[in-house]
């Protein structure tokens, strides 16, 4: 039994409720390691056809739990490597779940919350949510959760608020396109039901092969453009094979690609290499590189 988590089980799907109300569903390393093992045997269960990602409490994931050991403001390098490389492996575990994913957010979502909701298909959120990536406030870069980010809002919306670090309204979160809907707060669950009851009407393997097709033709795109130009066709591969340069990609579809931002995604290209995560099916846009120096991502 899940100890920082909650599953409810309804007709053909499933609530995943974070259960740290006490710190505002702040995640640590037994939560990471719960949501990883939770999402991998609900995306095998053939009874789900939809899953529900919500937050205990008043607010859906107030980020890390940096009071936790191993997230502490002077970890160990090993056990911050360890613990980023488990938080990209939980993100990627979700992203890449072959079942129809569904944020429920309301109250707060920040950090790592933002990287959790960013990674399920759909987000809905509360009118009364509010939303922040304060990583540079807290001397961090956002490494894990930068490819999900980027990939729901695209580089230029995802600068302005990586480097302000800056809280702001649901309001705003739908004008960016971060999140799909606004309810009333006392209408979140009759939303969220209606939604998932949408998927009773699709097929189970047609749901799991348009996430797979979506999230590799923008990659086959970006193969076919840097094949056809001549002359460039180097640096292209350069760019998103391994992150060139540091830069992201100019091409206009690499914001459908969680890797859209080489440098900063460059925590999930260390999976790759991990023991921690062999047998994990990796993503052909993981890029290859070592963590940044300093704390673990929040």
């Amino acid at each position: 039994m899940p100890q920082t988590l909650e599953i409810e089980y309804k007709p053909q799907a499933a609530v995943v409720w974070l259960s740290r109300p006490d710190v505002r569903n702040a995640m640590d390393p037994l939560m990471v390691q719960e949501l990883d093992e939770t999402f991998q045997a609900l995306g095998r269960d053939p009874q789900v056809r939809a899953i529900v990602l919500a937050g205990r409490g008043i607010g859906f994931c107030a980020g890390a739990d940096i009071g936790q050991a191993r997230y502490g403001t002077q970890p160990g390098e090993e056990d911050a490597r360890a613990d980023a490389l488990a938080c990209a492996a939980m993100l990627h575990t979700i992203y890449s779940c072959p079942k129809a994913t569904i944020a429920r957010v309301h109250g707060i979502c920040m950090s790592v919350g933002m990287g959790l909701a960013a990674a399920c298909d759909i987000t809905i959120a509360s009118s009364q949510a509010t939303f922040a990536l304060p990583e540079t406030r807290l001397g961090l870069a956002p490494a894990v959760i930068a490819p999900y980010v980027l990939r729901a809002i695209g580089p230029r919306h995802a600068t302005r608020w990586f480097l302000t670090g800056e809280t702001f309204s649901a309001t705003e979160a739908w004008r960016i396109g971060f999140v799909h809907d606004l309810c009333e707060p006392e209408s979140l669950d009759m939303r969220i039901s209606a939604l998932v009851d949408t998927f009773m009407l699709t097929a189970p393997d047609a749901v799991s092969a348009t996430k797979q097709l979506v999230h590799d033709l923008p990659l086959r795109s970006l193969d076919a453009d840097a094949a056809g130009t001549d002359g460039h066709q180097g640096n292209a591969a350069e760019g998103h094979g391994n992150g060139g340069g540091g830069g992201l990609s100019t091409n206009a579809n690499a914001d459908a690609d969680p890797a859209a931002g080489a440098a900063a995604a460059a925590a999930i290209g260390a999976l790759a290499t991990s023991a921690a995560v062999q047998g994990t099916r990796l993503p052909d846009w993981v890029v290859v590189g070592n963590l940044p120096a300093g704390p673990a991502p929040a």
